[in-house]
Protein backbone atom coordinates (compact mmCIF):
# COMPACT_ATOMS: atom_id res chain seq x y z
CA UNK A 1 0.00 0.00 0.00
CA UNK A 2 1.95 3.10 -1.65
CA UNK A 3 1.74 5.98 -3.48
CA UNK A 4 2.99 5.44 -6.87
CA UNK A 5 2.28 8.50 -8.69
CA UNK A 6 1.95 12.72 -8.27
CA UNK A 7 1.32 14.95 -10.13
CA UNK A 8 0.15 18.47 -9.87
CA UNK A 9 -2.75 19.65 -11.68
CA UNK A 10 -3.49 22.96 -13.32
CA UNK A 11 -7.41 22.91 -13.50
CA UNK A 12 -9.49 24.34 -10.86
CA UNK A 13 -6.62 26.39 -9.70
CA UNK A 14 -6.59 29.83 -8.97
CA UNK A 15 -6.06 32.73 -7.27
CA UNK A 16 -8.21 35.02 -5.00
CA UNK A 17 -8.78 38.01 -2.15
CA UNK A 18 -10.70 40.91 -1.39
CA UNK A 19 -9.29 44.18 -0.57
CA UNK A 20 -7.61 44.74 2.75
CA UNK A 21 -7.60 40.54 3.00
CA UNK A 22 -5.19 38.13 2.34
CA UNK A 23 -4.76 36.46 -1.09
CA UNK A 24 -5.80 32.46 -1.02
CA UNK A 25 -3.87 30.52 -3.54
CA UNK A 26 -5.24 27.01 -4.34
CA UNK A 27 -2.93 24.29 -5.65
CA UNK A 28 -4.26 20.65 -6.41
CA UNK A 29 -3.06 17.50 -7.16
CA UNK A 30 -3.60 14.13 -8.14
CA UNK A 31 -2.41 10.84 -6.77
CA UNK A 32 -2.59 7.56 -7.59
CA UNK A 33 -1.75 4.92 -5.16
CA UNK A 34 -1.44 1.13 -5.78
CA UNK A 35 -4.47 -0.21 -2.95
CA UNK A 36 -7.33 1.67 -1.78
CA UNK A 37 -6.64 0.82 1.44
CA UNK A 38 -3.39 3.14 1.27
CA UNK A 39 -3.55 5.31 4.69
CA UNK A 40 -5.23 8.88 4.06
CA UNK A 41 -2.23 10.47 6.14
CA UNK A 42 0.70 9.41 3.43
CA UNK A 43 -1.63 10.25 0.41
CA UNK A 44 -1.88 13.65 2.05
CA UNK A 45 1.48 13.88 2.30
CA UNK A 46 2.21 12.87 -0.93
CA UNK A 47 3.23 16.12 -2.53
CA UNK A 48 5.62 16.68 0.61
CA UNK A 49 3.38 19.92 1.67
CA UNK A 50 2.39 20.30 5.60
CA UNK A 51 0.57 22.52 7.19
CA UNK A 52 2.26 26.40 7.33
CA UNK A 53 4.72 25.92 4.30
CA UNK A 54 5.00 28.38 2.18
CA UNK A 55 4.06 29.49 -1.38
CA UNK A 56 6.40 29.25 -4.13
CA UNK A 57 5.79 32.37 -4.81
CA UNK A 58 4.67 34.05 -1.92
CA UNK A 59 6.59 32.68 0.93
CA UNK A 60 4.85 34.88 3.70
CA UNK A 61 1.17 33.07 2.46
CA UNK A 62 1.21 29.63 4.02
CA UNK A 63 -0.23 26.30 3.39
CA UNK A 64 -3.51 26.15 5.97
CA UNK A 65 -6.44 24.28 4.51
CA UNK A 66 -5.92 20.64 3.06
CA UNK A 67 -8.95 18.85 1.50
CA UNK A 68 -8.70 15.25 0.12
CA UNK A 69 -11.38 13.74 -1.97
CA UNK A 70 -11.39 10.15 -3.58
CA UNK A 71 -11.68 10.90 -7.52
CA UNK A 72 -12.81 7.65 -9.08
CA UNK A 73 -15.07 6.07 -6.66
CA UNK A 74 -12.87 2.80 -5.82
CA UNK A 75 -10.33 4.18 -4.22
CA UNK A 76 -6.94 4.02 -6.73
CA UNK A 77 -6.89 7.89 -7.60
CA UNK A 78 -7.36 10.90 -5.28
CA UNK A 79 -7.61 15.06 -5.20
CA UNK A 80 -5.71 16.97 -2.99
CA UNK A 81 -6.48 20.50 -2.87
CA UNK A 82 -3.99 22.66 -0.68
CA UNK A 83 -4.89 26.97 0.19
CA UNK A 84 -2.25 29.42 1.27
CA UNK A 85 -2.97 32.48 2.61
CA UNK A 86 -1.65 34.78 5.63
CA UNK A 87 -2.29 33.24 8.77
CA UNK A 88 -4.31 35.22 11.39
CA UNK A 89 -2.41 36.83 14.12
CA UNK A 90 -3.41 33.92 16.55
CA UNK A 91 -2.75 31.07 14.70
CA UNK A 92 0.84 32.78 13.45
CA UNK A 93 3.16 29.71 14.93
CA UNK A 94 6.67 31.33 16.81
CA UNK A 95 9.15 29.54 14.26
CA UNK A 96 11.24 29.14 17.74
CA UNK A 97 9.02 27.12 19.59
CA UNK A 98 6.34 26.15 16.96
CA UNK A 99 3.46 27.16 18.92
CA UNK A 100 1.07 30.16 19.10
CA UNK A 101 3.00 33.37 19.01
CA UNK A 102 2.67 36.42 22.54
CA UNK A 103 -0.37 37.65 22.17
CA UNK A 104 -0.45 41.46 23.65
CA UNK A 105 -3.70 43.32 24.49
CA UNK A 106 -4.33 47.48 25.91
CA UNK A 107 -6.97 47.92 27.94
CA UNK A 108 -8.38 50.35 29.96
CA UNK A 109 -10.94 51.16 32.80
CA UNK A 110 -11.51 53.80 35.71
CA UNK A 111 -11.40 52.75 39.26
CA UNK A 112 -11.63 55.34 42.33
CA UNK A 113 -7.86 55.69 44.27
CA UNK A 114 -7.57 57.83 47.97
CA UNK A 115 -6.48 61.64 46.77
CA UNK A 116 -3.26 63.12 48.51
CA UNK A 117 -2.21 65.68 46.36
CA UNK A 118 -3.42 67.67 43.46
CA UNK A 119 -3.12 67.75 39.55
CA UNK A 120 0.50 69.18 40.40
CA UNK A 121 1.79 67.07 43.00
CA UNK A 122 0.91 69.40 46.04
CA UNK A 123 -0.60 67.97 49.18
CA UNK A 124 -4.99 69.07 49.07
CA UNK A 125 -5.25 71.12 52.50
CA UNK A 126 -7.62 73.07 54.24
CA UNK A 127 -7.50 76.52 53.92
CA UNK A 128 -5.51 76.39 57.26
CA UNK A 129 -2.87 74.29 55.90
CA UNK A 130 -3.90 71.07 57.66
CA UNK A 131 -3.70 68.00 54.87
CA UNK A 132 -7.24 66.24 54.45
CA UNK A 133 -7.66 62.85 54.86
CA UNK A 134 -10.15 60.90 53.20
CA UNK A 135 -10.52 61.83 49.76
CA UNK A 136 -10.90 60.00 46.75
CA UNK A 137 -10.62 60.35 42.92
CA UNK A 138 -11.91 58.52 39.74
CA UNK A 139 -8.46 57.75 38.39
CA UNK A 140 -7.99 56.13 34.83
CA UNK A 141 -6.60 52.80 34.75
CA UNK A 142 -4.25 51.66 32.04
CA UNK A 143 -3.00 48.21 31.56
CA UNK A 144 -2.22 45.20 29.09
CA UNK A 145 -2.75 41.77 28.72
CA UNK A 146 -0.56 38.96 27.54
CA UNK A 147 -1.64 35.80 26.52
CA UNK A 148 1.78 33.64 26.32
CA UNK A 149 2.28 29.42 25.38
CA UNK A 150 5.05 27.54 27.36
CA UNK A 151 6.03 23.98 25.96
CA UNK A 152 6.22 22.94 29.96
CA UNK A 153 5.95 24.16 32.99
CA UNK A 154 8.93 26.99 33.56
CA UNK A 155 5.49 29.21 33.40
CA UNK A 156 5.02 28.00 37.31
CA UNK A 157 8.46 30.06 38.95
CA UNK A 158 7.77 32.94 36.72
CA UNK A 159 4.01 33.02 37.88
CA UNK A 160 5.20 32.24 41.47
CA UNK A 161 8.12 35.10 41.10
CA UNK A 162 6.32 37.99 39.10
CA UNK A 163 2.54 38.13 40.51
CA UNK A 164 1.62 40.98 42.24
CA UNK A 165 5.53 41.99 41.87
CA UNK A 166 6.42 45.47 40.75
CA UNK A 167 9.05 46.10 37.61
CA UNK A 168 12.30 46.69 39.66
CA UNK A 169 13.81 48.47 36.23
CA UNK A 170 12.57 50.20 33.54
CA UNK A 171 10.02 48.23 31.96
CA UNK A 172 8.29 49.02 28.18
CA UNK A 173 9.76 52.33 28.32
CA UNK A 174 8.29 53.04 31.93
CA UNK A 175 10.52 53.40 35.25
CA UNK A 176 10.59 51.18 37.76
CA UNK A 177 8.13 50.33 39.97
CA UNK A 178 5.02 51.93 37.79
CA UNK A 179 4.43 48.21 36.28
CA UNK A 180 2.61 45.62 38.59
CA UNK A 181 1.83 42.15 36.84
CA UNK A 182 -0.82 39.59 38.10
CA UNK A 183 -1.07 35.69 36.77
CA UNK A 184 -4.63 35.32 35.59
CA UNK A 185 -4.35 31.53 35.17
CA UNK A 186 -3.23 28.63 32.81
CA UNK A 187 -4.85 25.89 30.66
CA UNK A 188 -2.83 22.99 29.18
CA UNK A 189 -4.01 22.49 25.83
CA UNK A 190 -2.78 20.26 22.30
CA UNK A 191 -2.08 20.76 18.93
CA UNK A 192 -1.34 18.52 16.12
CA UNK A 193 1.83 19.39 14.05
CA UNK A 194 2.18 18.08 10.92
CA UNK A 195 5.49 16.55 8.97
CA UNK A 196 6.31 14.82 5.87
CA UNK A 197 6.27 11.53 8.30
CA UNK A 198 3.10 12.45 9.59
CA UNK A 199 1.29 14.06 12.54
CA UNK A 200 2.14 14.46 16.19
CA UNK A 201 0.48 16.15 19.18
CA UNK A 202 2.44 19.00 20.81
CA UNK A 203 1.15 19.42 24.55
CA UNK A 204 1.62 23.07 25.90
CA UNK A 205 0.00 25.99 28.46
CA UNK A 206 -1.70 28.84 27.42
CA UNK A 207 -1.06 31.45 30.40
CA UNK A 208 -2.75 34.66 30.42
CA UNK A 209 -1.45 37.87 32.37
CA UNK A 210 -2.40 41.32 32.87
CA UNK A 211 -0.01 44.24 33.86
CA UNK A 212 -1.57 47.36 35.54
CA UNK A 213 0.39 50.93 35.14
CA UNK A 214 0.58 53.96 37.43
CA UNK A 215 2.25 57.09 36.76
CA UNK A 216 2.79 57.78 40.33
CA UNK A 217 4.11 54.15 41.02
CA UNK A 218 2.65 51.27 43.33
CA UNK A 219 3.87 53.09 46.36
CA UNK A 220 2.34 53.42 49.61
CA UNK A 221 2.01 57.23 50.37
CA UNK A 222 0.58 57.69 54.23
CA UNK A 223 1.47 60.51 55.91
CA UNK A 224 4.55 60.79 58.01
CA UNK A 225 2.76 61.37 61.61
CA UNK A 226 2.05 59.84 64.63
CA UNK A 227 2.40 59.63 68.52
CA UNK A 228 5.30 58.95 69.36
CA UNK A 229 8.91 59.65 68.12
CA UNK A 230 12.99 58.38 68.58
CA UNK A 231 14.53 59.49 71.38
CA UNK A 232 18.02 58.28 73.36
CA UNK A 233 18.90 56.41 76.75
CA UNK A 234 18.18 60.00 78.04
CA UNK A 235 14.95 60.67 76.31
CA UNK A 236 16.63 63.71 74.09
CA UNK A 237 15.10 63.36 70.90
CA UNK A 238 16.88 62.29 68.09
CA UNK A 239 16.76 60.50 64.26
CA UNK A 240 19.58 57.83 65.72
CA UNK A 241 17.41 56.83 68.86
CA UNK A 242 16.59 53.38 69.59
CA UNK A 243 13.83 54.13 71.85
CA UNK A 244 10.37 55.61 71.92
CA UNK A 245 8.83 58.36 73.64
CA UNK A 246 5.52 59.57 73.04
CA UNK A 247 5.55 63.33 71.69
CA UNK A 248 4.54 66.11 74.19
CA UNK A 249 2.40 68.99 73.66
CA UNK A 250 2.92 72.60 75.36
CA UNK A 251 1.66 71.23 78.13
CA UNK A 252 4.12 68.48 78.69
CA UNK A 253 1.08 65.88 78.25
CA UNK A 254 1.23 63.30 75.51
CA UNK A 255 -0.62 64.80 72.22
CA UNK A 256 -3.68 63.63 72.13
CA UNK A 257 -3.48 64.23 68.11
CA UNK A 258 -1.22 62.78 65.48
CA UNK A 259 1.86 65.33 65.23
CA UNK A 260 3.91 65.52 61.74
CA UNK A 261 7.16 63.62 61.90
CA UNK A 262 10.32 63.93 60.04
CA UNK A 263 13.16 60.93 59.98
CA UNK A 264 11.38 59.96 63.51
CA UNK A 265 11.20 63.21 65.21
CA UNK A 266 8.45 65.19 66.09
CA UNK A 267 7.94 68.69 63.90
CA UNK A 268 6.62 71.93 65.03
CA UNK A 269 3.15 72.90 65.71
CA UNK A 270 1.20 73.31 62.19
CA UNK A 271 4.09 71.94 60.43
CA UNK A 272 2.97 70.23 57.25
CA UNK A 273 3.77 66.61 57.37
CA UNK A 274 5.33 64.91 54.76
CA UNK A 275 3.81 61.59 52.53
CA UNK A 276 6.00 58.17 53.06
CA UNK A 277 6.94 56.15 50.36
CA UNK A 278 6.26 52.74 51.26
CA UNK A 279 7.44 50.11 48.68
CA UNK A 280 4.94 47.24 50.02
CA UNK A 281 5.18 44.67 46.57
CA UNK A 282 8.45 42.12 45.98
CA UNK A 283 10.08 43.74 43.06
CA UNK A 284 11.13 41.96 39.81
CA UNK A 285 12.78 42.39 36.32
CA UNK A 286 9.86 41.95 33.82
CA UNK A 287 12.45 41.19 31.06
CA UNK A 288 10.74 37.74 31.35
CA UNK A 289 7.86 38.80 29.44
CA UNK A 290 9.61 40.96 26.18
CA UNK A 291 8.24 44.04 25.49
CA UNK A 292 4.85 44.53 24.15
CA UNK A 293 4.44 44.68 20.20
Amino acid sequence: MAVVAVNEVISGTGLSGKYGESFTFTRKWRIRVDDPKTSKVIISRAPGITFGAGHPDFSDHKAMEFDLSDEDGVGMFWMLVVKYYIPPKDNTPDASTGMPKDDWRANGSTNTIPAFTNKDGVSICNSAGDPIEGLEIEASDFGLSLTRFYADLSWVAIATSRSNAVNSDTWNGSAARTWKAEFRGAVKKEMTVSASSGSATLPYWETSWEFRYRADKWDLRPWDVGFNQLVTSTGTPSTSGTLRAAVLGADKKPVKQPVALYQGIAMAAGTLPAALTIRAYKEATFSVFGNPS
